[in-house]
């Protein structure tokens, strides 16, 4: 994978005003689709234990309630998110003890009860580009939760991911 895979992309702040209990900052990053025109901010959240969640959506749907569901219909899904590993691989550069997490977010076409659409594309994607080489991966279909367990720094990795997976089900029943 090389830079050539995604676009170039640029680090826009460190949000501090965001800290809520796990929640202690979000680092914001910005890209431009030289196909579509179309600019991305990326919220990379940082919980505690160096827990980061990627987030993303069109700068044009920013003040939507629903900025990560819409989708922008511009048919370069693999370039944005090769894009986004970068992006990732920024945060991972910077904080070797780095693991991540994301959800695929539900939109019109999504079933109750089944893994949303693109929770599957995510996890196709970041099964195939990203190896276990320093992550441990973990698929949760039923919360359409995706999490890279960083090899290096996790010491018990069940108990970890399992926190994880209790905190989102916790967030997604307050919502």
């Amino acid at each position: 994978m090389s830079m050539t895979d995604g676009y170039p992309f640029i680090f826009q702040m460190n949000d501090k005003s965001v800290k809520d209990g796990l929640l202690e900052y979000a680092l914001q990053y910005r890209f431009k689709s030289t196909k579509s025109n179309h600019t991305y901010i990326v919220r990379v959240e940082k919980y505690v234990e160096h827990t980061y969640c990627l987030k993303f959506f069109d700068k044009a749907n920013m003040h939507s309630d629903n900025k990560y569901s819409l989708r922008t219909s511009t048919f370069e899904p693999r370039t944005i998110f090769y894009t986004l590993v970068h992006i990732m691989m920024d945060v991972y550069q910077k904080d070797p003890k780095a693991s991540f997490f994301f959800i695929g977010a539900e939109d019109e076409k999504d079933e109750m009860g089944e893994a949303t659409r693109r929770y599957r594309i995510y996890r196709s994607f970041v099964s195939d580009v990203l190896s276990n080489k320093f992550f441990k991966h973990h698929r949760n279909n039923e919360l359409s939760l995706y999490i890279l367990v960083n090899r290096e720094a996790v010491e018990d990795e069940q108990q970890y991911v399992q926190r994880i997976t209790d905190e989102v089900k916790s967030a997604m029943s307050n919502q």
